[in-house]
């Protein structure tokens, strides 16, 4: 009776550990934490090859990548300090771009048993399992970056943010912080929790089979059950955010990445993604302090600035979707066709100003969104446009502040706005 008794327990303390709702916390640092539960619904954001090939592209030609020791980048690697080891890693990865050698031979484009030398380490096994999981990729990557690149040394450089981020969610409940947190927003905006979570699932699973792994074709096998459980679609959106990341220009911070974050592709439905599913705009996560992995819970740490203004509503409730949820329209008419009035004595204030040069160089729906309106006093509105057009000589240089601003990246003058609103009192 008290083995059956004790039996039934176990079952029920199993059957609640698994029926966890999975959901997400953004912690502002500052009063109650702003919690969703997406629901099933929510279907990760489709990048398909050919947009992932034009979008990789693009940011290989106008990103200037980090071709130096990846220890000296913002995704750390801590598994080698000597530069015979670093030298040993970027040919192994140079090599892994084009999968194992036939047996018996041995050439400078592949992995062979020969290339093993003294043995491998745990982080090398699994840097060679996951290049080997990017085969699908391979044709899409070398179309896209073979004008400005040689595939290989590009391969290098994406493999090891990859790894790093790998590595980092194989831990028990991981904590991506820097360039890795950045990584994560952006997995999390595109795929959802759901797919997210698997992701980080799978990269336990690839870390337990390449530690056991005592072969090549082992290793191989590994790659291959990590890129079947993650899929093509996945492994875009991966190699785009760390392409993304890696680069020098991650020293311009949050407004240079949001600049780049542009290229991705479907950047409106990203955002749209982002705003509703987790409150995240995808222009911020340039922001993100932190993501860590509590059970079955995401917790993402970022200034109260960084979160969507529609979730800011529901701080500190649990919900699947903010009240409105992101829309845009491709003019102002149509906003305020869309919305109505803003309400008696009140004006519709666009956080990023719909100047004409704002329009040309960002696009209407990026301005006209209920991320960048709020209905705000009439009078204080009068006062905020009236302070764009005069000068500060503080930091304008003779030129209004509406002038200064207008060299500024989106997410420069968004944070700007948010400043302005802050300073006249209508948001905390």
């Amino acid at each position: 009776m008290a083995t059956r008794l004790g039996v039934t327990v176990l079952l029920f303390a199993l059957l609640a550990a698994c029926s966890t709702p999975r959901g997400i916390r953004l912690d502002m640092g500052q009063g109650s934490p702003l919690e969703y539960r997406p629901s099933s619904s929510n279907k990760s954001v489709k990048v398909d090859a050919g947009a992932f090939e034009e979008a990789l592209a693009r940011l290989v030609l106008e990103v200037p990548l980090t071709l130096r020791a990846p220890q000296q980048g913002l995704l750390v690697r801590a598994s080698h300090s000597g530069s015979s080891a670093d030298a040993r890693w970027q040919r192994l990865m140079r090599k892994s771009f084009g999968g194992l050698c036939e047996p018996g031979q041995r050439r400078a484009h592949c992995l062979s048993l020969l290339d093993i030398g003294p043995g491998l380490g745990e982080w090398d096994k699994l840097g060679v399992a996951l290049g080997l999981s990017l085969e699908p990729l391979k044709e899409s990557i070398a179309r896209a970056v073979e004008k400005t690149l040689a595939p290989q040394l590009f391969y290098t450089v994406i493999a090891t943010g990859l790894v790093t981020w790998a590595v980092l969610a194989a831990n028990p409940e991981p904590v991506f912080t820097k360039a890795a947190a950045i990584v994560s927003a952006v997995l999390l905006i595109y795929l959802g929790l759901e797919t997210f979570l698997e992701v980080v699932d799978a990269s336990r699973e690839l870390k337990r089979a390449t530690d056991r792994a005592t072969t090549w074709i082992e290793l191989e096998q590994a790659g291959q059950r990590f890129a079947h459980r993650v899929g093509p679609e996945v492994a875009r959106v991966f190699v785009l955010a760390v392409t993304v990341v890696v680069s020098h220009g991650m020293a311009g911070g949050a407004a240079w990445l949001a600049s780049r974050l542009s290229m991705l592709p479907s950047f409106t439905e990203a955002a749209a993604a982002g705003a509703s599913r987790i409150g995240l705009s995808l222009s911020n996560v340039g922001q993100v302090r932190a993501v860590a992995v509590e059970g079955s819970t995401v917790v993402i740490s970022l200034p109260a600035t960084a979160v969507a203004m529609t979730a800011q509503a529901v701080r500190g409730a649990v919900a699947g979707v903010s009240p409105i949820g992101f829309r845009s329209w491709g003019s102002s008419s149509g906003l305020k066709s869309a919305l109505g009035s803003a309400g008696p004595g009140r004006n519709w204030h666009h956080i990023v100003e719909q100047t004409p040069g704002n329009g040309d160089r960002f696009g209407p729906h990026a301005l006209h969104n209920t991320e960048n309106v709020i209905a705000i006093d009439e009078g204080i509105h009068r006062k905020i446009s009236a302070y764009y057009s005069s000068k500060d000589p503080r930091f304008t240089g003779g030129k209004t502040v509406r002038q200064w601003l207008s060299g500024q990246s989106f997410q420069a003058q968004r944070e700007f706005g948010l400043t302005v609103l802050q300073g006249y009192g209508v948001i905390p």
